[in-house]
């Protein structure tokens, strides 16, 4: 820091002779410097996953939706002050080597019915939805089938893997929706059920892990199907070329055509 504060006086270094060492030593260090940032940038690049997933975290309000997931991200410890307003995102790399690795954009959204206007928004393009209920409080397990068609309706997305997770295990004595209840609405609504509790928050490390599974599986299919339907077109046109030159008829009136097109 002394020689930076003396760089403004030049001339006065110019006439010493260790100024000149100064100088090669400032840009000695600028030169580490840039190599060192270079070096992180390649490294983060190169660990960085090939596949990236949009995850929306849905439910009504005091369901435990921000604490499950930053209880995840900073540890048991974590307790959530305020209610969540709009959303906020919580990035998380799931998987073991880079080719399987997926970096899970995972959005907390707000469930409190005056911010709900502005959930729809954050839905879009969302790879899976984690539909949240609190299972002493039977009047948001009512609501898991409105959050799933504004989902639905909203997503832009075909076939969104959904879970739907029943928070709040631990409290027994206060539960009003059974685990019976809550895997009847899952396989009415074609989604995976888990149940978590503040005694197991661990769990959900297990459920992205098998969401990330199920976003690439999707992927997959859905380059299979597209490769398919590139055959089939492939195929079709082919076929068709063949009944054209096979057809004297259909010659005949191309060749007409191309000489009333010259006179």
């Amino acid at each position: 820091m002394q020689v930076l504060r003396q760089l403004p006086h030049q001339h006065q270094l110019a006439s010493s002779p260790s100024s000149s060492c100064d100088i090669k030593s400032i840009y000695a260090s600028e030169k580490v410097r840039d190599a060192i940032r270079d070096h992180e940038q390649a490294i983060a690049t190169s660990s960085a996953p090939k596949n990236k997933a949009k995850v929306v975290v849905l439910g009504d309000s005091g369901v435990g939706k921000t604490s499950i997931i930053y209880r995840h991200r900073y540890g048991a410890h974590y307790r959530p002050v305020n209610a969540t307003i709009g959303a906020s995102f919580v990035s998380f790399d799931v998987g073991d080597a880079r080719d399987d690795m997926v970096r899970l954009q995972v959005w907390d959204t707000a469930g409190q019915e005056r911010f709900r206007c502005m959930v729809p928004m954050y839905m879009r393009n969302a790879d899976a939805a984690l539909i949240v209920y609190d299972v002493t409080d039977r009047s948001t397990f009512e609501d898991v089938e409105k959050w799933l068609k504004d989902l639905d309706r909203s997503s832009g997305t075909e076939d969104a893997n959904v879970f739907l997770i029943a928070n709040k295990t631990d409290l027994t004595e206060k539960r009003e929706v059974s685990e019976a209840e809550g895997k009847a609405m899952a396989a009415k609504i074609n989604a995976k059920y888990f149940e978590l509790s503040n005694e197991e928050p661990h769990l959900f490390a297990a459920i992205l892990s098998e969401l990330a599974e199920d976003v690439l599986q999707s992927r997959q299919q859905t380059s299979q199907k597209k490769q398919e339907l590139t055959l089939i077109r492939k195929d079709n046109v082919a076929l068709a070329e063949d009944k054209f030159d096979d057809n004297p008829n259909i010659q005949l009136k191309s060749r007409k055509s191309k000489c009333c097109s010259m006179l």
